[in-house]
């Protein structure tokens, strides 16, 4: 296998952006798109700090060794920067479909309350064809409580503070990491 498609799998595996590899090993990220994409070369010493980075031997990276061969991964002080960035993309992950969680919530409550004025409407409507005398509310607000509508609206606000909880929970442990 080519060396830029190494490069490129083992910074996905390592759920690393070609910017944030760029940044942890010194070079621009147009550099790191042109190694992925076979467009030019690392130099040695880039070679080497990809070593340390994906923590795997210069052999493994150009592609002249099997992963699972018996050598050892490259010793370095870069294994503990990767192991932070790949911790800080997960919480990112989190954040995100956390905010993204609840903000779809939020979206559904909000149609969730519109949908009582149709359920009103609908009402008024099966009233007056039918002249059944069975009546209607007239405030939208009290069709809240009929059923399935309670349940609906508990699990909708229990997906919001999920997600909430889930975004503060990333923010926290972001907090910490950082320290």
């Amino acid at each position: 296998m080519p060396i830029g498609t190494n490069i490129q799998q083992l910074r996905k595996a390592a759920g690393l952006s070609q910017e944030q590899l760029a940044d942890m090993i010194g070079v621009s990220r147009q550099a790191v798109s042109k190694w992925e994409t076979g467009q030019s070369l690392p130099d040695v010493d880039k070679l080497l700090l990809l070593c340390e980075v994906f923590q795997v031997s210069a052999d493994e990276l150009i592609g002249t060794r099997s992963p699972d061969s018996e050598s050892g991964p490259c010793p370095g002080s870069m294994s503990t920067k990767l192991e932070a960035c790949v911790k800080m993309n997960f919480i990112r992950r989190c954040f995100t479909a956390g905010w993204v969680t609840s903000l779809v919530g939020v979206v559904l409550l909000i149609a969730e309350y519109f949908s009582l004025f149709f359920l009103r409407n609908a009402a008024i409507r099966l009233d007056a064809e039918t002249n059944s005398g069975i009546g209607f509310y007239s405030d939208a607000m009290k069709y809240a409580a009929v059923p399935p509508m309670p349940a609906v609206f508990g699990i909708t606000i229990a997906v919001i503070v999920t997600g909430a909880l889930v975004a503060i929970a990333s923010l926290v442990s972001a907090r910490m990491l950082q320290k």
